[in-house]
C-alpha cells in the first residue's frame, strides 16, 4: 500500500513523503528521477520513502499539486500544509480550490490503484462459486462523491466497508467487469499490481472458460487466486 502525505514536524519544516513497499521501491526511484529532486530512503525491512523537504524542491510540489489533487479530504490536509509553509518560509503562495474530475481517458484512477486499489478473486467452499472483484476504498464521507464518480467511469457501486467510516467501490462479477478491463488495458500499473492485474485477468479468461467447473482446474484457479490477493 502506498501511502503520500503532506507533514509537517515539530520544528515547523514542511515535508512530503510516499512511503511504499520496498518491493516497489523503483517505483519510487523513477519519481525520484522523473522529478529531479528529493531522496529516497529505506524507512525499515519492508519499507522505503521518497521525502522532500528542501524548501526550493517543496515550492515545486506545491506548485504541481495545488489545484490538482481530486480527493477532498487530501486537499484540506494540503491546505493546512501550505499554510504551514507560508508560514516557515515567509511565502504567499494562496491555495487553489481544485478543478481536477478524473475521466476515462486520464491515468489517475490507474495512479490511485497503484497506491490504494485491489484486484481480488476468491473461490468458495467446495462449490463452484467465486466473487470477482474491483475494489477500492476510501476513508471519510467527505471523499464518497469522488467514488461515486468513478462508478460512472468503470461501472460497479459504492457501499459503507466493515471498517467505520470508510467506504468501498465495488466492481463485481466476472461478466460486470468489461469497462475495468479497457481502462487498465490502455493506463498501465507501475507497481507490483502489474502482477496482480496480469494474473486477475488471467483467472477471469478461466472462468468466462468454464474451468472453475471442473475440480481439477478450479485447483490451478484456486492457487493463481491465492497469488493475486498476496501480489495486492
Amino acid at each position: 500500500m502506498m501511502e503520500v502525505s503532506f507533514t509537517v514536524n515539530s520544528r515547523g519544516t514542511c515535508i512530503f513523503v510516499i512511503t511504499q513497499s520496498t518491493s516497489d521501491l523503483q517505483v519510487l526511484e523513477y519519481i525520484q528521477r522523473v522529478l529531479g529532486f528529493g531522496r529516497v530512503i529505506k524507512q525499515g525491512p519492508r519499507t522505503s520513502r521518497y521525502v522532500v523537504e528542501d524548501i526550493a524542491s517543496v515550492t515545486l510540489l506545491i506548485a504541481l499539486f495545488n489545484r490538482n489533487l481530486v480527493f477532498p479530504l487530501k486537499q484540506a490536509n494540503f491546505a493546512l500544509f501550505l499554510e504551514a509553509f507560508n508560514k516557515r518560509s515567509r511565502a504567499q503562495l494562496e491555495f487553489i480550490s481544485p478543478v481536477v474530475t478524473p475521466t476515462f481517458n486520464d491515468s489517475w484512477l490507474s495512479g490511485i490503484t497503484d497506491a490504494e486499489g485491489c484486484f481480488n478473486c476468491s473461490f468458495l467452499g467446495n462449490s463452484t462459486a467465486y466473487r470477482f472483484r474491483f475494489l477500492l476504498a476510501q476513508l471519510g464521507e467527505i471523499n464518497l462523491p469522488v467514488l461515486t464518480h468513478i462508478t460512472t467511469l468503470i461501472g460497479g457501486v459504492v457501499r459503507p466497508h466493515s471498517k467505520p467510516g470508510v467506504n468501498e467501490l465495488t466492481v463485481n462479477g466476472a461478466r460486470n467487469i468489461d469497462r475495468v478491463f479497457k481502462y487498465f488495458d490502455t493506463h498501465s500499473l507501475h507497481t507490483k499490481k502489474v502482477n496482480s492485474y496480469r494474473l486477475w485477468r488471467e483467472v477471469h479468461t478461466s472462468i468466462i472458460n468454464g474451468e472453475h467447473l471442473s475440480s481439477v482446474s478450479r485447483a490451478t484457479l484456486k492457487f493463481k487466486a491465492a497469488t493475486i490477493n498476496s501480489l495486492n
